[in-house]
């Protein structure tokens, strides 16, 4: 009987998980539909884990892509963008990082950054989804420098 109550909590809380980014066109690459998830390393942090930094969901997904992968990225990001209401972009050498501050719901802030390194003839992406109460792009970057 508790196992069937834990598992129904997990699969409870993984619902409310894959909720928290259904609602973004990059989606399908954090679902692996883009990028193979055995290609990619994949980071969550939820609750007291990331609280010190006033965040209440962390999600990262980090791999090695080819040119087409990249168009494909590049291409659901800019359409997540054109929805963002706050946006910084910087270029530093081979390295961009684009930090997207998505439309607020309730109390909660969300934030999109997309990290690109070119690293000799290989690319690596990163894509980052938060949501917490941090409510700026500069007040974020502060807490994660």
């Amino acid at each position: 009987m508790k196992h069937r109550l834990c598992l129904t909590i997990l699969l409870g809380l993984a619902t409310l998980i894959a909720r928290a980014q259904q609602d973004l066109n990059v989606s399908p690459v954090f679902q692996g539909k883009i990028v193979p998830r055995g290609e990619m390393v994949d980071i969550r942090a939820k609750g007291r884990a990331i609280s010190k930094y006033r965040l209440d969901y962390y999600h990262s997904i980090r791999f090695k892509s080819s040119e087409q992968q990249r168009a494909m990225v590049n291409e659901l990001v800019e359409k997540d963008r054109k929805n963002a209401v706050g946006v910084e972009q910087k270029t530093k050498k081979d390295n961009q990082s684009l930090i997207l501050a998505l439309p607020q719901q309730g109390t909660q802030h969300k934030y999109l950054c997309y990290l690109t390194q070119q690293k000799g003839h290989t690319l690596v992406i990163t894509l980052v989804y938060m949501e917490g109460k941090v409510a700026s792009i500069t007040e974020l970057r502060k807490l994660i420098q």
